[in-house]
């Protein structure tokens, strides 16, 4: 009976490491696409196939989908949504950055106390340019 009790706990164990590891990995492809983004718009350079950034979307839309929380799986389809629909002057950065502080939240246990503003920051690498966005964008 003992046997059969800590084989099960193995197992839970192990499979509990397994999608927390998938979950992790999920999370850092879906921010890794943005960065990856971010730096070829920024760098003007190679600027990565169509075709090849959309397999690399539909892989990061399925293992958030599979591994994600709901919050997190939420927040990236409220920023696709949002993406896609080319409404000029819109701000899509902002849902991104929700998706963002999520998955801060879920990989720190909890812990993160990170704002939009923090996450801003280091993205712009400057305060005055976060205090004009801020003001571009009506916040302060």
């Amino acid at each position: 009976m003992t046997c059969k009790w800590q084989l099960r706990t193995e197992l839970r164990k192990i499979s509990e490491n397994y999608v927390s590891d998938k979950k992790y990995k999920a999370y850092y492809n879906a921010v890794n696409m943005f960065y990856s983004i971010m730096s070829e718009i920024k760098n003007k350079g190679a600027i990565v196939g169509p075709s090849d950034r959309f397999q690399e979307m539909l892989k990061v839309k399925e293992d958030l989908f599979v591994y994600g929380s709901d919050k997190a799986f939420r927040a990236f389809t409220e920023f696709l949504c949002n993406s896609s629909q080319n409404q000029p002057n819109q701000d899509y950065i902002e849902y991104f950055l929700n998706f963002m502080l999520i998955v801060r939240k879920e990989i720190s246990g909890g812990k993160s106390k990170l704002t939009t503003d923090d996450i801003l920051l280091n993205i712009m690498q400057s305060h005055e340019e976060l205090r004009k966005y801020q003001v571009f964008c009506g916040f302060k």
